[in-house]
């Protein structure tokens, strides 16, 4: 008998070796003509801290995950379960944990590394102490006395490659940033009310080879930060941005340009830096005003070509649902640059699902197959989100991970038939 399936009338037939062949083929091109990633995302837990980090938590040499109260135990390639643990208490004031920015850095130098958190619900930067030993709880330090901080970003502010941990405040009282090299964490501040604001970046603006400090209404300029010796350029004023205001030269002119996202309302934009260093000028660009409240933005060579790829994503219930489209559906885009027009394509990772991004976004290799994974925390809970241009989940896995019930036919759902005998 021949072995071709007979579609309906006006589809051509195909043989079964054809079909086969067809529906296996190499996946295409997305829109822009390059090659999309795929992603599938995994919901860990309903906590709704926002702030994420990674630390191996019991030293199997995996990364987990640690997210306000908890931390996810890392199931390596294979894929599997994220088993919670708490190790921590944190506080709350009504939907809130105060965690606005999680940081692993080695505080007290002991070789393991602990965590630095800030939240804008309560007052304080903290470190909590690394026990070096499973099953004890955290204890917390005071580093420095800060209110109404929403986020940080951390990069190179003194020189001396390690890097400072700077912080902004929505109260706008001045920034705060920290220098942790030394046997106790050093803590600076740079300008008052007029240069504080929501948002906050490191970035070398003048090609000086020293980063700056960047907020939503102009730039520090380092002179000599470990002196506490700035020169403030109120160069702009880019309303409540996310964190960071990211550095990247986006027509690649040779001049560092920005890209930011507005943190409780619509839209992402970047400038472009144009002039010279007597007289900078500052064109505003849209880039997309289709959802609200990106609150982090990151940039992340996500899919191996050498160029970097933009990470954005929607917050929820940022202001307990007060924002602007603060109950939009939730997305999650990378966008490709392109550097000669200064165009940026996007492309989906999650939509209308669960997960959000809340004030961070993790870009590491979590399952151990050599592509980057992205993980986030929000109100809507904490995902691992797998890159899928590496896959080596077995199949038995994957269908476990989609939660497919095949106890057919459903209870009452209908007449079950004894199958067709084969031909």
């Amino acid at each position: 008998m021949s072995r071709k399936l007979v579609f309906a009338a006006g589809f051509a037939a195909l043989s079964i070796t054809a079909l086969f062949a067809q529906l296996n083929k190499e996946r295409g091109d997305g829109p822009g003509k390059f090659p999309e990633l795929n992603f599938t995302v995994h919901r860990l837990g309903t906590d709704h801290a926002e702030g994420i980090t990674v630390i191996d938590m019991n030293g199997d040499g995996r990364p987990d995950l640690v997210s306000g109260a908890y931390w996810y135990e890392n199931p390596a390639e294979a894929g599997g379960e994220w088993k919670r643990h708490q190790f921590r208490t944190v506080e709350i004031t009504r939907e809130f944990v105060s965690d606005c920015g999680e940081w692993a850095i080695d505080v007290n130098h002991d070789g393991a590394p602990d965590l630095v958190t800030v939240g804008w619900q309560s007052d304080g930067l903290w470190w909590w102490e690394n026990p070096k030993k499973q099953g004890v709880m955290w204890q917390k330090h005071l580093i420095a006395h800060t209110m109404d901080t929403e986020g940080g970003w951390m990069g190179d502010l003194t020189g001396d490659g390690k890097p400072e941990l700077a912080l902004a405040h929505y109260g706008r009282t001045g920034v705060l940033w920290v220098d942790f090299a030394g046997a106790e964490p050093k803590v600076h501040q740079a300008g008052g009310h007029d240069e504080d604001g929501h948002g906050i970046g490191i970035i070398d603006i003048d090609g000086d080879g020293k980063n700056d400090i960047v907020t939503p209404f102009g730039w520090f300029k380092n002179i000599d930060a470990a002196s506490d010796k700035w020169e403030w350029h109120g160069d702009w004023k880019l309303g409540e941005t996310g964190f960071p205001i990211v550095g990247y030269d986006v027509n690649n002119d040779g001049k560092m340009d920005l890209i930011y996202g507005r943190g409780h309302s619509y839209g992402l934009y970047w400038l472009e830096q144009g002039g010279d260093s007597a007289h900078r000028t500052w064109t505003k660009h849209t880039v997309d005003e289709s959802f609200s409240q990106i609150h982090v933005l990151k940039l992340v060579d996500l899919d191996g070509d050498g160029q970097m790829e933009l990470l954005a994503g929607k917050r929820y219930r940022g202001h307990e649902g007060n924002d602007p489209g603060s109950y939009d559906p939730l997305v999650i885009y990378y966008y490709k640059i392109d550097r000669q027009t200064g165009k940026f394509t996007r492309v989906p990772i999650s939509i209308a699902g669960t997960a959000g991004a809340g004030t961070q976004f993790i870009t590491e290799d979590l399952d151990g197959d050599g592509d980057l994974d992205i993980a986030v925390a929000g109100k809507t809970g904490v995902h691992f989100i797998e890159n899928l241009k590496v896959d080596n989940v077995p199949r038995p896995m994957r269908e476990q991970q989609i939660l497919l019930n095949k106890q057919w036919p459903f209870e009452g759902e209908g007449t079950e038939l004894a199958p067709k005998a084969k031909k």
